[in-house]
């Protein structure tokens, strides 16, 4: 994939973004074929929305949903400080198309990860987070999707439309994030129970992952930075006018309504 062909889909995908619209279909010359393209499309929608970033999303983070799916490693994108918010948050769902929530944990760091030579291991990573909160992913795609094709889905800034973050996780050190137990409440009912067993993956593990993939790419990881880290329950549509609560057993809870 060419730039000028990176710059016209990152344009029509930076477009639709602002206007709260889904593209039925990219052109054909548009599609990325490689990750390197799919990243190229990613950084240049970033370039042209010029919004703040804070940090980054990572998608299909365990190896079951990467065979269901197709993709051969975890999907990232960028979080921008202009679509993050605080728990309990009011969200306007406007300029979303068919949202998706998904319940998180997110990892915040106190040093940063810059690029290097040397692959990050997962006690530097640790060393470097100051803590892991709870938080909600909000997901809605530029480009309709009658089938999840992953490459895409990463050009598209990983699907990544916002996210909630919610209170710390008191010493997080001593949490096996591997088995606590989440579930998706909407409007009171229960619609998404937690994932369990080789569905679910550490945060500081994924976290690691992406640092180790950004620095390939020559981009750091900044102090400060928050990385959201997969989703703990299957990922749910929400209606406008709802109110969703995500409930980690034993840790809190992120509450999110949508208005119009």
């Amino acid at each position: 994939m060419t730039t000028d062909t990176a710059t016209r889909a990152a344009e029509m995908l930076t477009t639709a973004w602002r206007d709260g619209s889904q593209i039925a279909e990219l052109p054909g010359d548009l599609h990325p074929a490689s990750r390197d393209a799919a990243y190229n499309i990613q950084d240049e929608m970033a370039r042209l929305l010029g919004w703040e970033v804070v940090g980054w999303k990572m998608g299909m983070t365990s190896a079951p949903t990467q065979r269901q799916f197709g993709a051969d490693a975890p999907l990232p994108g960028r979080l921008f400080r202009e679509v993050m918010y605080e728990a309990p948050a009011t969200v306007a769902a406007g300029g979303l198309t068919k949202p998706i929530v998904e319940p998180e944990f997110a990892v915040r760091l106190s040093a940063g990860l810059p690029p290097r030579d040397a692959a990050y291991t997962r006690d530097e990573v640790a060393a470097a987070t100051a803590a892991i909160h709870l938080a909600i992913e909000i997901a809605s795609y530029r480009v309709a999707m009658p089938e999840v094709v992953p490459l895409r889905i990463v050009a598209d800034n990983g699907g990544s439309a916002g996210c909630v973050i919610g209170p710390e996780v008191a010493d997080w050190r001593s949490v096996d994030f591997l088995t606590v137990p989440v579930a998706l409440h909407i409007d009171g009912a229960l619609a998404a129970p937690g994932l369990t067993g080789n569905a679910r993956i550490d945060p500081v593990d994924v976290t690691a992952w992406l640092a180790n993939d950004l620095s390939a790419r020559g981009i750091g990881l900044t102090a400060g930075a928050y990385v959201l880290t997969g989703s703990a329950t299957a990922p749910t549509r929400m209606d406008v006018g709802s109110e969703v609560v995500a409930r980690f057993e034993g840790l809190g809870e992120v509450r999110l309504r949508f208005t119009e």
